[in-house]
């Protein structure tokens, strides 16, 4: 049953990394779309689109990060420091999905007053900030698990 549950996650997370992948091709076009339709905004187009795939690189990146976390866990590799260094990794990226979300409120507050997608980017703030705190809980438990796995060898 493990082995099930393992392919299927690893199926959903490719799936998830292609679909970003998509995403990030769609945000592309979707912004020329916008642009033609807004060309009063034409000096944020660049910055923001630049912001947006950033997000969506490193959101590839998490998922990434979560895939690798994942073959470990399939080859009972729980304990290691391969898992400590993916969950890390996975941590680190959301933090860097927090920061480029700031980077776009910021940006978006100094060109418009009162700009709606600022919303957006703090609800992407917050969810990548709390899954970050989730990734660094689930490190640190895997850390002392670590711990107590070296601990326990020496007692045999």
């Amino acid at each position: 049953m493990k082995k099930f549950r393992v392919y299927f996650i690893g199926a959903l997370l490719i799936l998830a990394i292609v679909l970003c992948l998509g995403l990030a091709y769609g945000g592309y076009k979707f912004s020329y779309l916008v642009l033609s339709m807004t060309p009063q905004f034409y000096n944020m187009h660049i910055p923001m689109l630049v912001l947006c795939e950033a997000m969506v690189l490193c959101l590839v990146i998490c998922l990434v990060f979560g895939f690798l976390a994942l073959e470990s866990y399939g080859r009972d590799q729980i304990f290691d420091r391969k898992m400590l260094f993916y969950l890390q990794g996975t941590s680190l990226s959301f933090v860097g999905i927090c920061i480029l979300a700031v980077l776009a409120i910021v940006f978006t507050n100094f060109n418009l007053d009162g700009s709606i997608t600022n919303l957006a980017f703090m609800g992407l703030f917050l969810l990548a900030l709390l899954l970050n705190q989730v990734f660094l809980l689930l490190a640190d438990l895997i850390r002392q698990g670590m711990t107590l796995k070296e601990e326990n060898d020496l007692t045999i």
